[in-house]
């Protein structure tokens, strides 16, 4: 390598991400700087054939038969190409950040041991569990229980009987250390500092 063949880096993120581009074609060298993307020929190609497909819908396909067919056939899939190859959601291909958005849009809401929940399935395994934000605070933390459950505390509170749901505060009047109370099925402990 002579003096003259010098390699100019302008930017270390080319030399770590390694990305397969096209920069010439035969004897042709491409006319874009930095060579086409191979992620981006197959945006194209996939945007290409979306527009086929959307061109064959009833409705949607006049639509586009209003647009001039170098505008359908090559800029319109030529710009679908060049902004989900620029575009990075979440730092994401653009290929990636659709197939994940996707998928948490058509799972379930509600899992159970692996598997959809259906509705009246109960929300937990019937098991004693401990909790504590602290062991060694003495400060209750913002938080909600849905019966049934019993609820131990380990500093003083006062308990009050709202219209649909128990109120736990830390002191006032009536509190006594060490409080419990057991949440009935379908009624809920609002525990607020």
């Amino acid at each position: 390598m002579s003096a003259d063949d010098e390699l100019v880096v302008r930017s270390y993120r080319r030399v770590f991400r390694l990305e397969r581009r096209i920069y010439r074609i035969d004897r042709f060298v491409l006319p874009v700087p930095g060579g086409i993307p191979l992620r981006g020929l197959c945006y194209f190609v996939a945007g290409f054939l979306a527009i086929l497909v959307a061109g064959s819908l009833p409705g949607l396909g006049s639509l586009l038969a209003l647009a001039p067919l170098p505008l359908r056939a090559l800029l319109l899939p030529a710009g679908l190409a060049v902004l989900f190859t620029q575009a990075t959601p979440d730092g994401l291909p653009a290929h990636r950040f659709a197939r994940t958005w996707l998928s948490l849009r058509l799972r379930p809401r509600r899992t159970w041991a692996g598997r959809p929940a259906a509705r009246g399935e109960p929300d937990s395994l019937g098991a004693d569990c401990g909790y504590s934000s602290d062991l060694s605070a003495s400060e209750l933390r913002r938080s909600r229980v849905r019966g049934p459950a019993r609820v131990e505390f380990a500093v003083p509170v006062s308990l009050e009987r709202r219209r649909r749901y128990w109120l736990a505060r830390p002191g006032g009047a009536g509190a006594t250390p060490g409080g419990r109370i057991d949440v009935a099925a379908g009624e809920r402990l609002e525990i607020r500092p």
